[in-house]
């Protein structure tokens, strides 16, 4: 008889070590962790959804379940060999911030995993966006077909910088409540990276 195991991803993992972290960094293990987001699956079948010989996921599979961020959710016997089929641990994961706190060994090292868990996969998905003509680079491209990238530094007051914090909170929450259009037929999946933080003063440049 199969064993049944967990059932749904949880709402929210936390991710609390460096190690954990250094592993869901990795772009093919968040694609891995995204493809079983959508339901339990065999690592043949995630395999296949990524065009990869299956082989070249075991390892990562492994890792990603040894550090929780995936999990079994059954064990069959099939032709004599353990299949299991396994599902996200969580619909979405946040990294703890005291792993970023003052004093805490490795903040830097920290820090540069965070970038490359949260850009490197970025890059990727904009890379085969273009290939495939998702993204049109036109000025006069359809708005559902634009990049828009931009960099930005401002000054606000802590009272300005209380209320953009919420207005942007606002908009992410609303943006991540568009996920219920999976059933639309004509939804396009978005990715969105937003990033704010206070920054050291630029140096001006004396006037003549």
């Amino acid at each position: 008889m199969p064993e049944q195991q967990a059932e749904q991803p949880a709402p929210l993992h936390m991710i609390t070590s460096l190690e954990a972290l250094k592993v869901f960094s990795d772009p093919l293990r968040q694609q891995i962790i995204e493809a079983l987001m959508e339901g339990a699956k065999t690592v043949k079948q995630v395999a296949a959804e990524l065009e990869l010989a299956p082989t070249k996921l075991y390892y990562h599979v492994n890792l990603l379940e040894e550090h929780g961020l995936i999990q079994v959710t059954e064990t069959r016997i099939v032709s004599g060999i353990i299949e299991k089929r396994y599902m996200a641990a969580a619909l979405e994961f946040a990294i703890e911030r005291t792993l970023l706190t003052p004093g805490s060994s490795g903040k830097g090292e920290v820090l540069n995993t965070i970038f490359d868990a949260m850009i490197e996969p970025i890059r990727s998905d904009l890379q085969k966006s273009l290939e495939q003509g998702l993204i049109d680079m036109r000025d006069d491209a359809p708005v559902e077909h634009k990049f828009r990238m931009w960099r930005a530094s401002s000054q606000l007051a802590p009272e300005q910088a209380q209320a953009f914090y919420e207005r942007l909170g606002a908009l992410i929450e609303e943006f991540s409540a568009f996920k219920e259009n999976d059933a639309n037929a004509d939804a396009q999946h978005y990715t969105l990276l937003i990033s704010i933080a206070p920054i050291t003063s630029p140096k001006k440049t004396p006037k003549a």
